[in-house]
């Protein structure tokens, strides 16, 4: 699979791109943000957009990267004598908290808080960041010209790979999806005003709630797309199913199959269920970003599979549907035509298909024969629990979301590295 995708970073006179479509939630909608616009934008290739990826994240001066300095946490020899945990354990947990306090450089502001107006309880306080840093941090490495706002609107036409941006809408607990190949002759749902993927849209799928307020645009308080699908599996086939049948205007169409590729960036097992107040934590935030989203996602892959497998045993139905319309415009004209009709439409009524125990919308013979594309494929680069190399046993540990430290971020490049590495090549 590897050695595939890098020979087809090679631009050529029959040049696609490696990616058709990338969608993200997240952390994941600012990094397929920063790779798309590198190469839509500033004409890289894939290769060379995921070189400027990673300064994005290691760059010592200019990326999102931090060295906290953590030594009044764990400097009490006494307390040092009580730690359960190694000591990269407890550089990662104390390193999170130093930055919560004193915010991050590239990422968020020193913490404000805020009193609770409505109970008057001081212990209910709202400590809020600013994400203005991560803001400016992600258009130093995405824009095209200083001097103009972050766009990104593409076209299958021109060639260019899809952008799709994940958020939740506050007020009705949904996701919307942003589209690079949204115009702003297609309007939807107020959250855009011109082509394409904005800053503000970007952004919009990275506040996390508490930790920031709502984005707002265009009146809609936005949040955190991860907290509904952060591998947004079903946000994509749908995307695609929409374009080319909705957008491209033509239902008869031959829809593109896909191969499709999720890389989670949680665990989707723990071999130790941990105890404490902290580890838990960690469970509860694991299950929100992972085995939930997960769930969604095998749930539609066996949908679209459903219809796949219908597809044969269809076709004799089909090709007997389509002989007898021919027919029925032999004899339309006479009162046998009508009668004919009539059964014929009957017969295209009748509905089809397994449940498998999920409650669904049940197909029509005639729905089936619409807007149908495979799905090849499905290669999860699952995230492999994190392992504390001096203990051998499991480092995970909560906040660890916001452990920016360039040590940590460093170890994480190279354990994804060895995850997508585990795909068997014929994947």
């Amino acid at each position: 699979m590897c050695k595939k995708l890098l020979n087809n970073t090679r631009r050529d006179t029959e040049y696609r791109p490696l990616f058709d479509i990338v969608a993200g939630s997240s952390i994941g909608a600012m990094n397929a943000a920063v790779l798309v616009s590198n190469v839509v934008n500033r004409h890289k290739t894939w290769e060379e957009a995921v070189q400027v990826l990673e300064d994005f994240w290691t760059n010592k001066q200019n990326s999102i990267s931090s060295t906290p300095d953590i030594n009044k946490w764990p400097s009490d020899e006494g307390k040092q004598k009580t730690f359960r945990a190694s000591a990269e354990a407890v550089r990662r947990y104390y390193s999170v908290k130093e930055l919560g306090l004193k915010g991050i450089p590239n990422v968020c502001s020193t913490p404000e808080s805020e009193s609770d107006f409505k109970f008057a309880d001081p212990d209910n306080a709202w400590f809020v960041h600013n994400s203005d840093p991560l803001q400016h941090t992600i258009e130093r490495y995405s824009k095209e010209d200083d001097n103009k706002k972050l766009r990104i609107a593409t076209n299958w036409s021109k060639k260019e790979p899809r952008l799709l941006v994940i958020s939740v809408d506050a007020s009705e607990g949904k996701t919307i999806v942003f589209d690079s190949f949204h115009t702003k002759d297609d309007l939807e749902r107020g959250v855009y005003e011109d082509d394409g993927i904005t800053i503000d849209h970007i952004m919009a799928s990275d506040t996390v709630s508490l930790f920031y307020k709502f984005r707002v645009i265009h009146g809609r308080s936005l949040y955190d797309g991860g907290f509904l699908s952060n591998t947004p599996l079903r946000e994509l086939l749908q995307a695609h199913r929409d374009y080319w049948t909705r957008v491209a205007g033509n239902v008869k169409a031959k829809i593109p199959d896909l191969d499709v590729y999720i890389v989670n960036v949680r665990p989707s097992k723990r071999d130790i269920i941990p105890t404490d107040h902290d580890g838990v934590s960690d469970i509860v935030n694991n299950i929100t970003y992972s085995d939930r989203s997960s769930g969604y996602d095998g749930m539609v892959t066996d949908v679209i599979t459903e219809y796949n497998e219908l597809e044969d045993t269809l076709n004799n139905s089909i090709g007997l549907i389509r002989k007898l319309k021919a027919l029925k415009d032999h004899i339309v004209n006479t009162n046998e035509g009508v009668v004919f009709q009539n059964e014929l439409q009957k017969l295209l009524m009748i509905t089809e298909g397994k449940s498998n125990g999920l409650k669904r919308r049940r197909k029509k013979y005639e729905d089936l024969t619409k807007g149908k594309f495979r799905l090849n494929r499905v290669v999860r680069i699952e995230h492999s629990n994190d392992i504390d190399t001096s203990t051998g046993k499991e480092a995970d540990y909560f906040g660890k979301s916001t452990d920016f430290t360039i040590d940590t971020i460093k170890k994480l490049l190279v354990q994804g590295q060895e995850d997508a590495l585990k795909i068997p090549e014929d994947d």
